[in-house]
């Protein structure tokens, strides 16, 4: 390798590191990070390219008005029956406070999941997300017409927070134009410097379309600058309306809706083994936050059910306007009392369930009909939750030796099969640092004596996607036990990490919807023992201890280890050698464009893999073998 090649290596990675970790919150030895990419969109782009089904095109029709999108129907991609691309995210988790159900958010990566700029040479802001409409015929309307725009926006929310150098901007296209000169940017916003202010609000925007505009063939586009080389520099918008007869003061709407997915009925986990219930688990209440977007009270029917038990009719009650003032304060919407389900306490399980949640709003004049129904799975299996399966964000420590311990209490002793964590890969080699799975009883209040402790694992990474709105996730990895071990009352699950250099993160998932951190605990080998975590951000660890059986692990550790897949050398200059106990069935290479550009059936235990004609950078193999267990693991092409 020629010393220009091995600069350019060299800047690559030491851009690529600062890009991760300017991110942490450095006055602390524990940190909070951003994904490096979205494996949400990222698996679902992939089942949709590799999907055998026909594509049907878009539409190229001319919409009329009204145009109304609030991003609360189901899916990760915007409504192709509005838009005409589809790199934003379409979800429920990363904003605060929004109008209603669901936001639009715009990031640095495209509708892969992946970044724009994959090799992080680009420093700076770039052109990144556009979400453009469909034609709209605007021909037929005169200024007296009183032709309005408007939406609202809010920066970084439940993600990254745009710098100043990053920014959101608003065009309207021009239809007699060439469409070199047709788009004029009507409306843009700057990020944030270091200094300014936290700011969590929704912000309304209200825009007269002028006469320019009004033609058939109209059309407006939203596009941000940011950071294209990771899942940063946060914008969401919500509530995009387009309307005749409507002024910069009519900012009302006549809608009644739900703003968040429910959230568990359990009262102190978002899910927990069958076994494991009891009825004083349950929530003596529900929890939903409803908002009134007029400025007059709406009377409101509202109907929650809970399919194959019982159901309860809250009849129909007043909201008071509260577009500004968070959600609806009623209590018998926003917080209906679990006594009024007779049948609300679950009957005696005698296997894994799960229940169906379903809530609907119902009033007389509502110009928008899909913010008004939440649907919410309940699950009773076999592995305790205190996140919602959504991930926002990573965690880490950047010391080592140091223990992360996860708080769990038992109502009956049970027998602990796994522990599930999911991570999120940092390079440039998170994916081989060390940790060891452990378990910890219960010393008044605080992690006591270790009682299991794993061989050296590394962090793995396995992503799927789950159809079912508001359990969008990315697959926890299950690390097996040794063996099954018995546990009661208090216990704790975690690791002890053991990474080089001792500042490198392992970067556990972090979901930002739910708040367990005084069940979060840390030590830091430092002589001052076990604390309660200290992170500012409201968040929950994404680890799951598996009790009672091992039924729906996606992949069985034991397994793995009975049939290592080796893969060397690693970095290479483009030939890699795979060796297996086991032959492998098929062999596929991936680049981070979620592409397939090696595809192979094995039919012996050692293979050659040759990627010389493939640019250097990061790849995924993966391989299956012939019990089809899937092994993944990531290789690093370096010329």
């Amino acid at each position: 390798m020629n010393k220009k090649r091995k600069h350019t290596n060299m800047l690559r990675w030491i851009l690529l590191f600062i890009f991760y970790f300017s991110f942490m919150f450095l006055h602390s030895q524990e940190v909070i990070t951003n994904f490096s990419f979205n494996p949400t969109v990222a698996e679902k782009y992939r089942q949709i390219k590799n999907s055998t089904q026909k594509k049907i095109p878009v539409a190229l029709d001319t919409l009329s008005l009204p145009f109304l999108d609030d991003f609360s129907k189901d899916g990760i991609y915007p409504d192709t029956s509005l838009w005409l691309d589809s790199n934003v995210f379409i979800n429920r988790d990363y904003p605060i406070a929004p109008p209603t159900l669901g936001v639009a958010t715009f990031d640095g990566v495209s509708k892969t999941g992946l970044p724009y700029d994959t090799n992080i040479v680009n420093v700076g802001s770039y052109p990144a997300d556009t979400l453009t409409s469909k034609p709209i015929n605007l021909s037929l309307y005169q200024p007296i017409d009183s032709v309005f725009f408007s939406f609202f926006w809010q920066a970084q929310g439940r993600g990254d927070r745009p710098d100043i150098s990053d920014s959101l901007l608003l065009q309207f296209k021009n239809a007699s134009l060439p469409d070199s000169l047709a788009w004029k940017t009507v409306w843009f916003r700057k990020g944030f410097t270091a200094t300014s202010p936290p700011d969590s609000l929704f912000h309304l925007v209200m825009l007269k379309v002028d006469t320019a505009f009004l033609k058939n063939g109209f059309q407006f586009r939203f596009t941000n600058w940011a950071t294209i080389s990771g899942n940063v520099d946060h914008w969401h918008i919500d509530y995009v309306f387009l309307d005749k007869n409507r002024g910069v003061n009519n900012t009302v709407f006549d809608d009644v809706a739900f703003a968040y997915n429910s959230k568990s009925l359990l009262k102190n986990y978002y899910a927990m083994p069958w076994e494991q219930y009891t009825q004083a688990e349950m929530k003596s209440n529900f929890s939903f936050c409803i908002h009134n977007l007029d400025t007059a009270i709406k009377n409101t029917s509202f109907v929650d059910t809970i399919f194959n038990e019982c159901g309860y009719n809250g009849n129909s009650d007043n909201i008071n306007p509260n577009i500004t003032t968070g959600c609806a304060g009623n209590p018998q919407f926003a917080n209906p009392p679990a006594s009024n389900l007779p049948l609300y306490s679950f009957p005696n399980l005698t296997w894994d369930t799960s229940f169906l949640l379903q809530a609907t709003l119902s009033t007389s004049t509502d110009i928008d009909r899909w913010n008004d129904t939440l649907r919410f799975t309940q699950n009773l299996k076999n592995y305790y939750a205190y996140d919602d399966g959504t991930v926002e964000g990573g965690y880490g420590i950047n010391s080592s030796p140091a223990e992360i311990a996860y708080k769990f209490t038992l109502n009956k002793p049970d027998i602990l099969y796994a522990v599930e964590m999911l991570f999120d890969w940092i390079p440039p080699n998170a994916h081989q640092q060390e940790f060891k799975v452990q378990v910890w009883d219960d010393s008044g209040g605080f992690p006591g004596n270790v009682i299991y402790q794993s061989s050296m694992e590394s962090p793995h990474y396995y992503y799927t996607y789950h159809s079912d709105w508001g359990n969008l996730t990315n697959m926890f990895f299950p690390y097996m036990l040794k063996s099954p071990l018995s546990v009661s009352g208090t216990f704790y699950v975690g690791l002890i990490q053991y990474t080089f250099p001792s500042s490198t993160l392992l970067n556990l998932g972090i979901d930002k919807n739910t708040d367990s951190r005084t069940k979060m605990y840390f030590n830091l080998d430092d002589g001052n023992g076990w604390a309660q975590s200290q992170i500012i951000t409201p968040c929950s660890w994404m680890i799951r201890p598996v009790l009672g059986s091992t039924k729906g692990l996606s992949v069985h550790e034991k397994e793995r280890e009975e049939t290592p897949i080796l893969v060397f050398p690693n970095p290479s200059n483009g030939k890699f050698i795979i060796e297996s106990e086991e032959k492998q069935s098929q062999v596929e290479i991936i680049n981070l464009l979620g592409e397939i550009i090696y595809k192979a059936g094995i039919n012996n235990q050692k293979s050659e893999i040759d990627l010389s004609s493939q640019p250097e950078g990061i790849y995924f193999l993966r391989a299956t073998d012939e019990k089809g267990i899937v092994h993944a693991q990531k290789i690093i092409l370096s010329k």
